[in-house]
């Protein structure tokens, strides 16, 4: 006598029990499934189920040297980046393992990089780059990183970090390697004529690939983590006029969706392909009804019916395919005292949980809970 064959929802029902890092796996296996643990009543089923968080890091910027990380948590728990042993900004984030790199603000004195998990309170102390500090003679511009984990058990991870030279048209591109514990500085490259090199501070993986949009938003600049090779590939013209665009990723490919003032959306392209040369519009306008004219969008969470929104004062989970917020509106309450609009804020959401990571034990250090030298 043969077993009955499992139904999709007795499936999911399975799969909300799974880790966040483990559900993402899922984008490569079934589509299906993976759009449909894509939606809201999965995601809040799997928070509850599988002890995940998902919430936001919000940095702020007054001054070139100058910030302060605030943090907000859609649920229950405290999570924070005091139990660093210095006071450190935050340079890039996985989003889907929670694992983040962090550096002293303070360009002009060498301090080492930490990769840490806030949800476990660990921390694993890695080298300084070379243009991890600036000198008289040597003055580096940070321009944007982005980090990669390639496994968790044990814990790998790459990390590239892009700088400018002061007074010298070009572009640095360092790579660090888990495996290899070593910085290494790849070819420098070219600044792309009319492009002044500024990305998007949070990139979109998708598959190898890291990309941000730059400064223009007239192109995407990708970086492969497998071949440590660069391209700018450019948006459709007809979007060229568009003021606000988001990149994401819609079933595994690299998307661009077009965001117009009152939180309209007017529509999503997408490569034909992970290594496409070609955008293919997707999506029809759809509308967010909320009247905070700060509004923006956030993240797309793993598919393009859900995405955290991000206004003044608040962080909220909407999803677009029924017009509705799908979790309370979350307060930003202890905003910075110097905030002000013209402070530069960028968001670095993740969604993962309190699995300890599977570091080298030479590297790896725990909180003591004493927090940052002052």
């Amino acid at each position: 006598m043969s077993c009955p064959a499992l139904n999709q929802d007795m499936i999911l029902e399975i799969l909300s029990y799974c880790p966040a890092s483990s559900i993402e796996k899922f984008k490569f296996l079934n589509k299906d499934y993976y759009k449909r643990m894509s939606e809201s009543w999965f995601i809040n089923l799997n928070l509850f189920r599988a002890n995940s968080i998902f919430g936001v890091f919000l940095q702020y910027q007054y001054h070139p040297s100058t910030f302060n990380t605030s943090f907000v948590l859609t649920g229950d728990g405290e999570v924070s980046l005091d139990f660093l042993p210095i006071e450190v900004k935050i340079e890039a984030c996985d989003p889907s393992h929670g694992i983040f790199h962090c550096a002293a603000s303070d360009y002009f004195i060498e301090t080492p990089y930490f990769v840490c998990k806030p949800t476990t309170r660990e921390y694993q102390t890695i080298p300084t780059p070379e243009t991890g500090y600036s000198t008289l003679e040597n003055y580096f511009i940070p321009v944007v990183s982005g980090l990669i984990v390639t496994s968790t058990n044990p814990l790998r991870y790459k990390i590239v970090k892009i700088s400018k030279q002061s007074k010298i048209f070009t572009v640095i591109c360092e790579v660090f390697d888990s495996d290899s514990f070593a910085w290494k500085r790849l070819d420098d490259m070219e600044q792309p004529n009319y492009e002044d090199l500024v990305l998007s501070s949070v990139p979109v993986r998708n598959n190898q690939f890291l990309n941000w949009l730059t400064s223009s938003g007239k192109n995407v600049f990708r970086f492969c983590m497998k071949t440590e090779t660069w391209s700018l590939h450019p948006v459709p013209s007809d979007l060229e006029k568009y003021y606000l665009k988001i990149l994401t990723s819609v079933g595994g490919k690299l998307g661009i969706v077009v965001w117009k003032p009152k939180g309209n959306v007017e529509g999503t392209w997408i490569l034909d392909s992970t290594y496409g040369k070609s955008w293919v519009r997707m999506k029809i306008e759809k509308s967010i009804m909320e009247e905070d004219k700060f509004i923006k969008p956030v993240w797309f969470l793993r598919d393009n019916d859900v995405v955290m929104l991000g206004g003044f004062d608040w962080v909220s989970l909407y999803d677009i395919k029924t017009n509705s917020i799908k979790s309370e509106c979350f307060k930003i309450n202890n905003l910075p005292i110097k905030f002000a609009r013209s402070s530069v804020c960028i968001y670095f959401p993740f969604y993962c949980d309190y699995g300890r990571l599977n570091f080298a034990e030479d590297h790896v250090e725990r909180s003591t809970g004493e927090g940052p030298e002052k």
